[in-house]
């Protein structure tokens, strides 16, 4: 190392850049031609990520052009090999022909490629504003089941429905939405209805 340093000061400044210069040459060239190949166009791998988006917002019609559901999320990600979409804090709304829609949330949910099926994961709270007879609607329950196309959502775990002055607890339920609202809690059922003077 010393000889080398030596022979380097005793070369003019021009012949030192002259060295340099072909010394990264010779790297250059040894690295293209011993380097690994430079893989180009790669497919994505099972697991990777094809797509995502923020801020989303699917609004699907129906057939007189009216809206009959509305999608919202912070954010969806696509993987590409089980052509599956992820949502964080998705807000899903599914309209009714007479009164207001009911409104579904969750923490996350998962949307297999057909699309024909949502599972909401985490949390889950359906709420529907007052309807004609003047009474609100409030369904707390976890991870359910939601086929949007039928109006249908279902779940195994512990459910709260709260319409004031009904309120019914149990485990496992079965819901059809629209106008009004068909349900059937499966196990451990309690109900109470206040009375109001």
């Amino acid at each position: 190392m010393k000889a080398i340093t030596e022979a380097l000061t005793r070369l003019g400044p021009l012949a030192r850049y002259l060295l340099l210069g072909l010394l990264a040459l010779g790297s250059w060239w040894a690295a293209e031609r011993f380097g690994p190949p430079i893989e180009k166009g790669k497919k994505l791998q099972p697991g990777k990520v094809d797509y995502y988006s923020k801020g989303l917002q699917r609004t699907v019609m129906d057939e007189a052009g009216k809206p009959k559901e509305m999608l919202i999320a912070d954010e969806l990600v696509h993987y590409e090999d089980e052509n599956r979409s992820e949502l964080t804090k998705p807000v899903m709304t599914l309209y009714t022909k007479e009164g207001p829609p009911w409104v579904i949330h969750a923490e996350t949910a998962t949307l297999p490629g057909d699309g024909k099926q949502i599972f909401l994961n985490g949390e889950v709270l359906v709420l529907r504003d007052a309807n004609r007879d003047g009474r609100t609607m409030r369904i707390e329950t976890r991870n359910a089941r939601v086929r949007p196309d039928d109006n249908y959502a279902e779940t195994d775990e512990d459910i709260r429905v709260i319409s004031p002055p009904d309120y019914m607890t149990g485990t496992g339920a079965k819901l059809k939405f629209g106008d009004g609202i068909e349900y059937t809690v499966l196990a451990n059922v309690r109900r109470k209805h206040e009375i109001q003077k």
